[in-house]
């Protein structure tokens, strides 16, 4: 996000503070909302935790059996 912010600004230093000042306090809206979120329905953890570990066994799985650049390959 700090490129686009970057790119934006060009070469406007005083741009490019507020714009990364707006990204921090957004975020922290954001996390702040979300943890609140969490708080109220737990499950939203849960489904949160699911699609994680889903994407990390996808990213797993994809990289052993990758015909060009996978881990399988060292060992055929």
């Amino acid at each position: 996000m700090c490129w686009r912010l970057q790119g934006a600004a060009r070469a406007h230093p005083g741009i490019l503070i507020v714009g990364l000042m707006l990204s921090v306090a957004l975020m922290g809206l954001a996390a702040n909302l979300l943890a609140r979120v969490i708080g109220r329905y737990r499950w939203v953890a849960y489904v949160g935790l699911f699609v994680i570990l889903y994407v990390a066994v996808r990213m797993i799985v994809d990289g052993w059996y990758a015909p060009v650049t996978g881990l399988g390959t060292l060992f055929s």
